[in-house]
Formats: C-alpha cells, sequence, structure tokens
C-alpha cells in the first residue's frame, strides 16, 4: 500500500534517487519558487501581477511528482511572504500548490514518445488555465481584493472585474507556456538528467523492434 502511495505522490524518476539528491531536488525548487515569489514578481495592480510561478511549479510537479510540486508552490509563497511581508491570505499559496500537483498528475497519463510528454503538458496547461486562472486563482483574487484593498466594499462586480484580470493573466499564463515549453524542447530530446526515460524507453524499443534486420551476406 505505501508504495502505492508514493509511486502516486512522486515520479518514478524521483523514487530512483538517493535521499541526498531528493532533498537537494526539492530544495532547488522551493528555492525558485520563494524567488519568483518575492523577488522576480512584479504587481502591477492588487489583482493583476508577472510571475514565473506556473513554470517553477509545472517542472516541480511535472519532473518530480504531485507531492514536491505541491511544496513548492505553497512553501515557496510562504517563504516568499517572510522575505517579503504582504497581507496574509494562504489561499494564494494553496493555489499555487494546487498547479504542482495538477502537473504531477498530468505526467502519470499513460503518454509514451517525445509527442505524449508534449501531450501530457498540454493537457496540463489547459486543465491549470480553466481550473486555476480562470476559476480558483480569480476567486481568491477578488476576495483578497474585497478583504485587503476595497476593505469590504463591492466596487466593482466580479463578472467585470473578471474580464479584466483574465485580459492581462491570459498573457501572463502564455508567456510561462512558451518559456516551460522552450525548456521541455531542450530536456526531452537531448534526455538531460534522465528525466524522460520512463516515456522515452518504450518508444526506444518499439523503434528497434520496427528495424529491418540486417541481410545475410
Amino acid at each position: 500500500m505505501s508504495a502505492k502511495v508514493f509511486g502516486w505522490l512522486f515520479s518514478k524518476y524521483f523514487l530512483s534517487l538517493s535521499s541526498a539528491k531528493k532533498i537537494a531536488y526539492i530544495a532547488v525548487f522551493i528555492a525558485l519558487g520563494v524567488v519568483t515569489n518575492s523577488l522576480i514578481e512584479i504587481n502591477v495592480t492588487a489583482s493583476n501581477r508577472i510571475t514565473f510561478t506556473y513554470f517553477v511549479c509545472f517542472f516541480a510537479g511535472f519532473l518530480l511528482g504531485p507531492l514536491p510540486g505541491f511544496l513548492t508552490g505553497f512553501l515557496g509563497d510562504a517563504i516568499g511572504f517572510l522575505l517579503v511581508p504582504q497581507d496574509v491570505y494562504w489561499l494564494f499559496g494553496l493555489t499555487l500548490g494546487l498547479i504542482g500537483v495538477l502537473a504531477g498528475v498530468a505526467r502519470k497519463l499513460p503518454l509514451y514518445g517525445k509527442k505524449g510528454v508534449f501531450l501530457k503538458a498540454c493537457i496540463f496547461f489547459v486543465v491549470s488555465y480553466v481550473l486555476v486562472t480562470c476559476f480558483l486563482n480569480s476567486l481568491v483574487n477578488y476576495w483578497y481584493v474585497y478583504l485587503f484593498i476595497w476593505q469590504g466594499t463591492v466596487k466593482t462586480v466580479f463578472w467585470v472585474w473578471l474580464g479584466g484580470r483574465l485580459a492581462f493573466q491570459t498573457i501572463v499564463f502564455a508567456v510561462n507556456v512558451g518559456v516551460c515549453a522552450a525548456v521541455l524542447a531542450v530536456l526531452v530530446p537531448t534526455r538531460m538528467f534522465g528525466f524522460f526515460k520512463q516515456e522515452l524507453a518504450p518508444r526506444q524499443a518499439k523503434t528497434e523492434q520496427e528495424a529491418p534486420l540486417p541481410k545475410a551476406l
């Protein structure tokens, strides 16, 4: 039972690593989460910000698994708050953690080969955009503005506010998707660090089986 639980919480590659490497990978991604949440993040308005947290949470979940993805999003936001204090609203950290979980779950879909890797990434981006960016994050941001900016007074109805927010956040999301795709385009074909051996091995074996046998002399 515990093996099945660990198999769901972490990627196969992550489970194959030594304890020291596991800790190192998680620490690096959490550190990147802190940087993107506190140092690189640019607040444009109370509900719109330019950030690369999607990029970090995606790779934490996609490469290491749902649990490391969640820890990267949640702890990255929490530690980032300690470095750059703002109004406390922990739902931000939960939605960021959810992005990492979704990436880790998408990685476990039974799709193989290079196309399978990119297809799983595409599925993640579509689901996370609809569920997190358009729905959950929008609700969280609206209530954040309502509580801390508008001081409990509704100044703009949700649907009007949502249209303005999504017009901006869709661009930020698209930039994050582009950066993720560019990095995947390097990691997958070159098989750097062995992250994608699981998906590429069956494709390679199939190719070898289909290759014509050399003619006898």
